[in-house]
């Protein structure tokens, strides 16, 4: 399985996704690890938008990640934190997802 976690420093999972400077996508079947580009970050940084204000930005994260993450063939994406309109569309793209409360992606691994 594919799976795709945020992250800025390949060792700790992002809290919001639009913060993130990457994915780390990992297959669970062969242990083999890549890193790609999170498209939203370039968003964040060139709009210079502040955390507190993601929400309310019309960012559009929840059209635009699923899409992208299928195009790794990601089946699975895990975070601490989704909104409504990323679920939405991981239904239609057939990822799934699962939360998490653990800071360290070594720690959320060892359950695959």
């Amino acid at each position: 399985m594919k799976i795709a976690i945020p992250t800025s420093n390949e060792k700790n999972i992002c809290e919001y996704i639009p913060f993130c400077k990457h994915f780390l996508i990992i297959d669970t079947d062969t242990n083999i690890r890549k890193l790609i580009e999170n498209p939203m970050f370039e968003i964040v940084k060139k709009e210079k938008i502040k955390k507190k204000e993601c929400g309310e930005n019309g960012l559009h994260t929840g059209e635009i990640i699923p899409k992208y993450l299928k195009s790794f063939g990601i089946e699975m994406l895990i975070a601490k934190s989704l909104g409504e309109g990323i679920l939405d569309n991981l239904e239609i793209f057939e990822i799934n997802y699962k939360i998490t409360d653990s800071d360290k992606i070594e720690d959320i691994l060892l359950g695959f």
